[in-house]
């Protein structure tokens, strides 16, 4: 949407908005002040999707100045230090952690803040070898509390594994410890080369403080190569990124549709041709005109690579999509339990997969010139959210039981190489049995997941729909007090619109 001076007055004056907040919020009214049919060729096609909502651009503004999504390859800091920050290689593990946190405050994003912090336990873990455990673990956890207090945005994001090590198991006591929104967290788990003991480790971990989750890494390698998962679930290449992501409302879009075959070939087909379009312009615009790549230290001294991103086209709102179609066809079910469901989801998704892969995109060669379809958290920004809920999950209250809900979402993860999730509270009793919990991932991954993650039904700290926030801090923002971390008002979005803190518990 464009803004207007009451969206830079009420940025500007917002009682419930941190400085931070304030200055996020402002910059991005800012970049949302030129008109895209003008600045980035937008049709009047394109624009009036926007506006009615089927398509999304989750207010990334126009006057685009760098890649939504920045993930540095951070060995190349460790290797040959950073010139244009004055960095030589780290010698010890308090140089690392500086060195780090100095570089994390220079990595851009959308949300002004790194999404990707690099895979923690690697880097950390040979510069450990004459320290002990008393001595380490007061450092890694001031580390990580200091991410948390500093870089307030539930979207920055550390990966850990596949091997076990000192600094693994360090993080992890830290993780629980702490109980910070910030930084979200992945396992990335191999069966095949991730010790049990450590899995066990992140499986309570992730039960107590709901992270890390656990990512299916061998798949995602198979489709995206060398890896980060990152903000959410993303999974994109590290020393690369993506420049943007604009998605499908399903669900706004199966309101307008006479039925099934008028969403899929007549709306989707329009659609479709306005997603491209748009994503082009605005890739083309970044690459061409913005100069981050001639003018950003990251690109000039090698932490990151033009060639090496990507860009997503995601959707949200599948299961509203298919119970309105459902409802068209008389049909009494809902997604998830519906067998007529999964065939209309599956029709959708063969659909916007056989659009987004006959498209060539530009500035694509990392991923043989094709944007990555990704499984969107959803953000609440206009008024269609609320029928829009977030991915490919079934909605909150119409949950099948854990073995069902299991299979049945499994089958979606194939069309979204650029990452997909999905999450499963217990209740407080398996706290222990985290072995039982490490079977029920080992038995979904096998079946096709992903990407999945848990929590027990009391902890404060949950996950939402990809980040993490607590329930107290929602309850001073439902109040309009000022909170920490900026993810905690989509938090509170999420609550009011799809009830995410009342999610089927297994018991």
């Amino acid at each position: 949407m464009l803004s207007n001076q009451k969206e830079l007055f009420e940025s500007a004056t917002g009682l419930s908005l941190s400085y931070q907040q304030r200055i996020a919020a402002l910059a991005n009214d800012a970049i949302r002040l030129q008109d895209p049919r003008e600045l980035l060729n937008y049709t009047q096609q394109d624009w009036d999707f926007i506006q009615n909502g089927m398509l999304c651009d989750l207010n990334e503004g126009y006057l685009l100045h760098s890649p939504r999504y920045v993930v540095p390859d951070y060995e190349v800091m460790i290797k040959k230090g950073c010139d244009f920050l004055d960095i030589t290689p780290p010698k010890d593990l308090d140089e690392l952690l500086d060195d780090l946190l100095i570089m994390y405050a220079h990595v851009p994003s959308v949300t002004t803040f790194p999404v990707y912090i690099g895979n923690l336990d690697t880097l950390i873990n040979p510069f450990l070898a004459d320290l002990s455990d008393k001595i380490a673990y007061p450092k890694i956890k001031r580390f990580l509390n200091h991410i948390d207090k500093v870089f307030t945005d539930a979207f920055v994001h550390a990966d850990i594994g596949p091997k076990a090590t000192r600094a693994g198991y360090l993080i992890l006591q830290a993780v629980v410890e702490l109980e910070n929104p910030v930084p979200n967290m992945t396992f990335n788990y191999d069966e095949e080369i991730s010790d049990e003991k450590f899995a066990l480790a992140c499986v309570d971990s992730c039960l107590r403080v709901s992270k890390p989750s656990f990512s299916n890494t061998k798949e995602y390698c198979k489709v995206v190569g060398h890896h980060a998962i990152v903000s959410c679930y993303n999974s994109l290449p590290i020393g690369g990124g993506a420049y943007g992501l604009l998605r499908y409302r399903l669900g706004t879009i199966a309101k307008a549709a006479k039925d099934v075959d008028d969403m899929i070939n007549n709306w989707l087909v329009k659609l479709g041709k306005s997603m491209n379009h748009m994503m082009d312009e605005r890739i083309k615009f970044v690459v061409e005109q913005s100069n981050f790549f001639e003018s950003n230290f990251l690109a000039k001294e090698g932490f990151i690579s033009k060639d090496q991103f990507t860009s997503m086209v995601a959707i949200v709102g599948l299961a509203d999509a298919v119970n309105t179609l459902l409802e068209k066809e008389g049909i009494k079910e809902t997604f998830g339990t519906s067998k007529r469901g999964d065939e209309i989801a599956f029709a959708i998704l063969d659909k916007i997969k056989e659009i987004n892969d006959a498209h060539v995109a530009p500035f694509m060669k990392r991923t043989n010139n094709r944007y990555l379809l990704h499984a969107q958290v959803g953000a609440q920004i206009m008024i269609e959210d609320v029928d829009n809920t977030p991915a490919h999950r079934v909605r909150v209250g119409e949950e099948p039981i854990l073995p069902i809900h299991l299979t049945q979402a499994s089958k979606f993860y194939k069309y979204f190489d650029a990452g997909a999730g999905d999450l499963y509270p217990f209740d407080q009793t398996y706290i222990d049995y985290p072995d039982a919990v490490l079977d029920i991932i080992k038995g979904a991954f096998h079946q096709g997941t992903r990407y999945i993650t848990t929590y027990v039904e009391n902890s404060d700290l949950i996950r939402v729909t990809g980040y993490l926030v607590k329930k107290s801090e929602v309850e001073k923002a439902k109040k309009n007090q000022v909170v920490l971390q900026n993810t905690t008002w989509f938090g509170k979005g999420s609550e009011e619109n799809n009830s995410v803190f009342e999610r089927r518990v297994t018991k």
